[in-house]
């Protein structure tokens, strides 16, 4: 079976078990999952043509109930973009425009040197929100062409990459002290992943801090440290909760991406055979109706929505890495 067959039963096993009779969101999801589900089906159309689920994307990307936080908006700035790449919506870039104007404005500020805030009460800033950040600008550049917004991805890049939040072993912890030091907690698989993605973006426009070198940093230092001794993937930080169940997902969907790159040829096939070996690590644990175990192992087996969305990630990106998809 195909890697792009093995994606569309799992995520029409995501419809069947965990749809809501509204068809505008998915059940227990935290809020800023569901746009990383409308991301991940709008992958699914992109690579495949099919549009089985198009409508279902486009309900939940209507639904903004829930949300609460920078981060929280910039996943919905993230999946309006998605979308718009084959919708070619106005709508959905002006709304992503709305939210990173807004943000923008209000959330940047010198404290530790610049970056934005991940809360609305100004409490923390971290990497999730300035990774989300630094790469929505660089894609409202590619589809608007205003330079506003290369500005803006070229001066966040710039920040982050002196922030302190990657550390030495070219991971990227999650936020900053009360000091605007990195705070040594866990270097979870999205903030390795969505860095990722905006590297990739950042790439297109400068080569300062060296983009493409660094994504390959981070992408080869993540890969030994989220490998476990069994060879299957292990998220840092011990038991997954809610969040974390999806983390993952995004990790994988930003290696597929860099794979397909023009990162050098030995990232690429360590990228390639690694994701490959996790794809099928992951198929192997479905039980009947492509019900896929979020942990990518048997036992313990967890069924759950971020689960079925991680394993599609995984079959996409695998697919990608090996040029049998296109992004």
């Amino acid at each position: 079976m195909s890697l792009q067959d093995q994606t569309a039963l799992t995520l029409q096993t995501l419809m069947d078990r965990y749809e809501t009779p509204s068809r505008s969101d998915w059940r227990d999801l935290h809020a800023w999952q569901r746009f990383v589900t409308v991301s991940t089906l709008s992958d699914y159309e992109i690579t495949s043509g099919n549009t089985r689920f198009h409508d279902s994307a486009l309900n939940a990307l209507k639904n903004r109930q829930g949300l609460d936080g920078n981060d929280d908006d910039l996943w919905v700035a993230q999946a309006d973009l998605d979308m718009a790449r084959f919708t070619h919506s106005p709508t959905q870039v002006q709304d992503a425009r709305n939210i990173f104007d807004t943000i923008a404005s209000k959330y940047w500020d010198g404290h530790c040197g610049g970056g934005i805030w991940w809360d609305h009460a100004r409490t923390y800033k971290n990497a999730i929100t300035n990774e989300l950040f630094l790469s929505t600008a660089a894609r409202l550049y590619r589809f608007t062409h205003e330079a506003v917004y290369r500005n803006w991805a070229l001066k966040s890049w710039a920040w982050f990459r002196s922030s302190g939040m990657i550390a030495p072993d070219n991971l990227i912890n999650d936020g900053l002290d009360n000091q605007c030091r990195n705070n040594g907690s866990p270097a979870y698989s999205y903030n390795q992943g969505v860095i990722l993605d905006g590297l990739l973006e950042i790439s297109t426009l400068t080569e300062a801090g060296a983009p493409q070198q660094t994504a390959s940093r981070i992408a080869l230092a993540a890969i030994r440290t989220f490998t476990s001794s069994t060879g299957t993937f292990q998220e840092l930080g011990g038991l997954m909760n809610t969040d974390a169940r999806i983390f993952r997902g995004l990790f994988v969907r930003a290696l597929g991406h860099v794979a397909a790159s023009e990162i050098d040829n030995t990232t690429r096939i360590v990228i390639a055979d690694w994701l490959s070996q996790q794809a099928r690590s992951a198929w192997n644990t479905r039980k009947p109706d492509a019900l896929i175990s979020d942990t990518w192992n048997n036992h313990p087996f967890h069924a759950s929505a971020q689960g079925q969305i991680t394993a599609a990630s995984i079959f996409m990106a695998a697919a990608l890495s090996r040029g049998t998809e296109t992004p």
